[in-house]
């Protein structure tokens, strides 16, 4: 059975930029190829040696997070396990600080906009109440605001 070689794209579009000159080796971190893969192939095959090298170094001097990473893989008959052990300062409060934050202003911002609400509606309900009452003693008193016209007429001929 013939082996298949799994082509990393972006390496067979500078090697074939680097013909004459030292082939590009594979990428080996999933990171680095994938930003590889994210530069168009156009730009790939106008990169001079010394470009690669450069833009390569740069995507692999990313700084060390931890004092020890200890990563592997188990393989087993049926499938394969892997397991990571990372051991380093606590770099995730100001993250966290950063999401809380966040989470805050979501908060206040929904605690404002149901207290509008509310208020609105309390408002609404005072100016009725305010209304009614008025209209209550209005009638009580047998005052005549606009001649020839009642409100209880009206409503009743409206509905």
């Amino acid at each position: 059975m013939a082996q298949v070689r799994n082509r990393w794209e972006p390496s067979a579009t500078l090697e074939d930029a680097f013909r004459g000159a030292a082939t590009p080796e594979p990428e080996r971190d999933v990171l680095t190829q994938h930003l590889w893969e994210a530069i168009p192939p156009e730009t790939l095959r106008s990169l001079t040696p010394d470009q690669y090298r450069a833009i390569r170094q740069a995507f692999q001097t990313a700084p060390k997070r931890h004092w020890l990473d200890i990563r592997g893989v188990i393989p087993l008959y049926f499938t394969q396990f892997y397991f990571v052990f990372l051991l380093g300062p606590d770099q995730r409060r100001a993250t966290q600080e950063v999401l809380y934050e966040r989470r805050q202003a979501t908060r206040e911002g929904a605690a404002k906009l149901v207290g509008g609400v509310a208020l609105a509606v309390f408002l609404t309900l005072l100016s009725l109440s305010a209304f009614a009452l008025w209209y209550l003693l209005k009638c009580l008193v047998g005052a005549d605001i606009v001649p020839g016209f009642s409100l209880s007429q009206y409503l009743r001929r409206m509905f």
